[in-house]
């Protein structure tokens, strides 16, 4: 969280009062039609929230490097090559290698908060990896899958969530920490309705 937490509120800060506006419209429009109450039911039924989780994810892992023993003998394929792995060798990872494919993904340097919305958008969700695997998929025994992946990923759309149901808009200054980003909020703008 002390990792992450930032990074939503630096790519959410820098997308500016259109996203703040449609966000926080979503948001309160989705808990009210729930019964006021913030439910799984009320989160599904906000897809640019989601969205802007998963973008961050995205454009700003919170683990980016990974590692791990090839435990057995494979191929692993890019775009243009393939490399031959043996058992046993070491493997390393800079995720934003992947995750800023622009191969995959238009404008793949940008956030964009809408990115993984709607049929096309959801079908990119596999190539989001910042978990050490697909968003798709899920951890078990036989992956190095992230095992808090849901748990992360709940924690960030609630804190999202909350953030908008109080704030209409916010503007930060963004700098660096030992864990990442440092972010200061600058203003911020009450729920208006």
């Amino acid at each position: 969280m002390k990792l992450f937490f930032p990074n939503v509120l630096k790519w959410i800060g820098r997308a500016g009062v259109k996203l703040h506006a449609r966000l926080a419209e979503e948001i309160r429009s989705a808990v009210r039609s729930g019964g006021g109450e913030i439910s799984m039911a009320a989160m599904e039924k906000m897809p640019l929230m989601k969205s802007v989780v998963y973008e961050a994810f995205r454009i700003d892992p919170p683990v980016a490097l990974q590692f791990g023993r090839a435990k057995r003998d494979l191929i692993i394929e890019s775009h243009d090559h393939a490399f031959q792995v043996k058992e046993g060798e070491m493997l390393f990872g800079y995720q934003p290698f992947a995750t800023k494919d622009p191969r995959i993904f238009e404008r793949a340097e940008e956030f964009v908060g809408d990115r993984f919305v709607g049929e096309e958008g959801e079908k990119l969700l596999k190539h989001v990896l910042w978990s050490n695997g697909p968003e798709t998929e899920s951890p078990t025994l036989g992956n190095k899958q992230c095992a808090g992946k849901d748990f992360v990923t709940l924690v960030s759309r609630l804190f999202v969530v909350e953030f908008f149901l109080r704030y209409d808009s916010f503007e930060i200054q963004v700098g660096t920490s030992p864990l990442g980003s440092s972010v200061t909020i600058t203003s911020l703008k009450r729920a208006s309705f």
